[in-house]
């Protein structure tokens, strides 16, 4: 906590820049999510209309069957009810896909970010070491594991029937798409748009606390349900603060695939239910992962960030 209210009380460096409009200001911090959703209502709607072709080309082959469908309201409903379950089945695969064509639309976007704050003489964080990344990786891991421990304990998935729907949906698919859907690409894609873009646009204008709060809350709710949404917006702190620290979007990156893996894994080696046999074993390790977890965000948080300025380079050097 006094870490992050030194950094509000720090004076602001950054170059003033010319005023925007509400509409570009909005479109700015707001519009690298509004093309996520496009892209992803687009594979969505391609998906849709491909198992509709699909089916109807494997039931309805004539004119005859197909008018007798188009011309009965049950055979209609009870046709979409199919096609709505096999899409429902196909999530996973639909995640990853959007997350394939976000991916580099995002990357231009967040490189253009950074060129335009060279331009502008901001001197970005200073990158972490490599050999620092396993605190990161360690931290996440024991703080997911830790959050899927309280809340089987709490048993907040009977809460939000949603929640459930949606994991066996994502978790319904063969094991190697998950992996690179849900671990590798889902990832990558999620933390452009909402730590690359979002949060950082926002950070420019704002403070650092403010822009990490702002941006995990909006990442949470985004996840629609309920459980999700806490989930989501407490790992969305942590991503955002290691981003700060490392001064790199490959540390929240490394994160974020550390535990969707672990989820994907986790959920399909029986993780979980194993957990759940004995109140004292998920207790014991869920307060292992919280002292874990703590002890790597000490290590984490030794990291100096700030950038060094060429007044320091030159003093260093004579």
């Amino acid at each position: 906590m006094e870490e992050w209210q030194n950094r509000q009380n720090q004076p602001d460096s950054r170059p003033k820049q010319m005023p925007e409009t509400p509409g570009r200001r909005f479109w700015r911090l707001w519009g690298p999510i509004l093309i996520k959703w496009g892209i992803g209502i687009g594979v969505g709607m391609i998906a849709m209309a491909a198992l509709m072709m699909a089916y109807m080309g494997s039931h309805y082959q004539t004119p005859e069957a197909l008018e007798a469908l188009m011309s009965d309201q049950n055979k209609m409903m009870a046709f979409y009810e199919k096609i709505l379950k096999k899409y429902i089945s196909c999530t996973t695969l639909v995640e990853g896909v959007t997350a394939l064509v976000t991916i580099p639309v995002m990357a231009i976007l967040f490189h253009k970010d950074r060129k335009k704050e060279k331009e502008a003489g901001i001197i970005p964080n200073k990158k972490a070491p490599l050999w620092k990344y396993p605190a990161v990786i360690v931290m996440a891991l024991a703080l997911s594991l830790g959050l899927n421990n309280l809340i089987i304990i709490g048993n907040l998935s009977s809460v939000d029937a949603s929640y459930e729907q949606t994991m066996n949906a994502m978790y319904s698919a063969p094991l190697f798409l998950q992996i690179l859907c849900l671990a590798v690409l889902v990832p990558i894609s999620e933390e452009y748009v909402f730590r690359g873009l979002f949060f950082k646009r926002l950070e420019s204008s704002t403070t650092f606390v403010y822009a990490m709060l702002y941006s995990s809350l909006v990442f949470g709710i985004l996840h629609i349900n309920l459980v999700q949404m806490i989930y989501g917006f407490i790992l969305g702190m942590m991503l955002a603060y290691v981003y700060e620290k490392y001064g790199s979007l490959k540390a929240p990156v490394a994160a974020h695939m550390a535990m969707n893996l672990l989820s994907v894994l986790a959920t399909e080696f029986g993780l979980y239910s194993w957990l759940m046999k004995d109140k004292i074993r998920i207790g014991v390790i869920t307060v292992a992962c919280a002292t874990i977890a703590s002890t790597m965000f000490v290590m984490i948080r030794g990291i100096e960030e700030k950038p060094q300025k060429k007044n320091d380079k030159e003093n260093l050097a004579m």
